[in-house]
């Protein structure tokens, strides 16, 4: 009976009513969301293994939407960003990176995206331009042809290396000074002039020379024209002359005792002058408007002249306001393109080219300097591209410790001392060109055998002449091309005109 029952009443004990599911209703607002996360930490889970995989079957089916140059975010297949310790996992690993919008070239190759990386080198280096070279740079003419189209003798030329014997005029005519003897010659037919001859013991021995505007010849105390003496002057320093410059009918002269004196050539007295060097001043140059005036002593001092105001741009009453070098100046060249840049090189024992500028707003500090530890005899600036030519002499090393002290504190002679330590480099006895404002070595020639004496450029700016007083021979040399013609673009209103 009972197992009767039992198995009778078995069947409808399972007919149970189903229960209701429950619905979740929030208590309160607080209670709906919450904003506390789970961390969650892969430093025991290895995912090397299962990336590799995925990402090689996701990469065969799934086209990347990477550019050319920026790598395309790579889609995780795991959440390895979520915290910054994963994030340092996951990038000591390689799985993950920073760059979004970063152009250059990832400097590990564990990344997920090297082989777009490589695409991006590639078309970098396809569409790579190297810089054009001006038509008229030195690289284009004086390197491709380093050897000089014409030679002369200059017999007697001053062996005096701070001296200016040879001059080149706007007519196409070149001065040498030999001795006491002056020639000029016209290189247009190649004839030969002599102008004079000074007495000796009057005069004493040719110096300087400088052209002047409409190609009269200068010297330190006497002009010629025509083979006649137009005007003839007396400086106050009697033992000779430094540099010089013309300035319409006015040339500036450096003397000895650190004066730089003005004669007009229409007045028969001299104009004026100035005293703000107290050696002897080596270089004169006129700014090319003419508002300036650039000079330098045998101490390394330089001053800039306002010709308006008639006194130096620097107040001498304080100290160190004046433009010091460690060596003698004697090489200026102010830039044609740019009339408030000066270029000044300087001899041993310093040997560098330094840029100033006027407008600067701190005119006693060079712009740049290029430290060549060779002797700087000329500068001259390119008029139809940016670059800079110097001539050179002796090289020395700096390292030694024979160096002579500083000649701005030293009281001994400013000439190079016997026995100091020559060394030959490639700015030795050359011509170099020197690009601006990179102040890039665009190329070094070697000019002489000897240390050259001085320079002096053509009339169209292509040529360059340099002088060696212990060969005593002069060189010419194509150093630039002729300035670009720059042709204007035809346009509606240049193809028509009104009548």
């Amino acid at each position: 009976m009972d197992g009767a029952e039992t198995s009778d009443a078995g069947p409808s004990q399972l007919c149970v009513t189903p229960r209701r599911k429950r619905t979740w209703t929030p208590g309160s607002i607080t209670n709906a969301y919450s904003a506390k996360r789970r961390r969650i930490s892969t430093a025991t889970i290895d995912w090397s293994g299962e990336l590799e995989s995925e990402v090689s079957i996701l990469g065969a089916n799934k086209t990347s939407t990477a550019d050319r140059f920026i790598t395309a975010p790579q889609e995780d297949p795991a959440p390895l960003n979520i915290t910054p310790r994963s994030k340092r996992i996951a990038r000591n690993f390689g799985l993950i990176e920073d760059r979004v919008l970063r152009c250059a070239a990832p400097t590990s190759r564990q990344s997920l995206g090297h082989e777009l990386n490589e695409h991006r080198q590639q078309v970098q280096r396809l569409f790579a331009t190297t810089p054009k070279t001006s038509p008229a740079s030195a690289a284009s003419h004086l390197a491709a042809r380093k050897q000089f189209l014409l030679a002369l003798d200059g017999p007697g030329i001053p062996s005096d290396p701070f001296a200016y014997p040879l001059c080149w005029s706007s007519r196409n005519a070149i001065a040498v000074a030999c001795g006491r003897q002056l020639y000029y010659q016209n290189l247009d037919n190649r004839v030969i002039t002599h102008l004079g001859t000074l007495n000796e013991r009057r005069e004493g021995r040719l110096y300087s020379i400088e052209w002047s505007k409409d190609d009269p010849i200068n010297l330190p105390r006497n002009k010629y024209r025509r083979q006649e003496i137009v005007r003839q002057w007396k400086c106050k320093d009697a033992d000779g002359v430094g540099g010089m410059d013309w300035r319409g009918n006015l040339i500036a002269v450096g003397g000895t005792e650190g004066t730089v004196e003005f004669f007009d050539s229409r007045v028969a007295e001299p104009v004026g002058g100035l005293t703000g060097h107290s050696h002897r001043v080596f270089g004169v140059r006129w700014s090319p408007n003419g508002d300036y005036l650039a000079s330098s002593d045998e101490r390394g001092i330089m001053q800039i002249w306002d010709a308006r105001a008639g006194k130096a741009l620097s107040d001498a009453s304080k100290l160190g306001c004046k433009k010091r070098s460690a060596g003698p100046v004697k090489a200026l060249a102010w830039c044609p393109w740019k009339p408030d840049l000066l270029a000044s090189g300087s001899t041993y024992p310093e040997g560098a080219i330094r840029l100033w500028s006027v407008n600067a707003s701190d005119a006693m500090l060079p712009q740049s300097t290029i430290r060549l530890d060779t002797s700087i005899t000329s500068l001259i600036w390119s008029p139809h591209c940016k670059e800079l030519l110097s001539t050179h002499g002796s090289s020395w090393n700096p390292l030694s410790s024979h160096s002579t002290p500083n000649l701005l504190a030293d009281n001994s002679g400013t000439t190079m001392p016997r026995g100091h330590p020559c060394t030959k480099t490639k700015y030795t006895d050359s011509i170099t060109v020197h690009s601006w404002p990179s102040l890039k070595h665009i190329l070094s020639v070697p000019a002489h055998s000897r240390p050259v004496g001085h320079s002096c450029i053509s009339p169209d700016g292509t040529m360059v002449f340099t002088i060696c007083p212990d060969e005593e021979a002069m060189k010419m040399w194509k150093v630039w091309g002729p300035a670009a013609k720059l042709e204007r673009p035809e346009s509606v209103f240049t193809k028509f005109g009104i009548r």
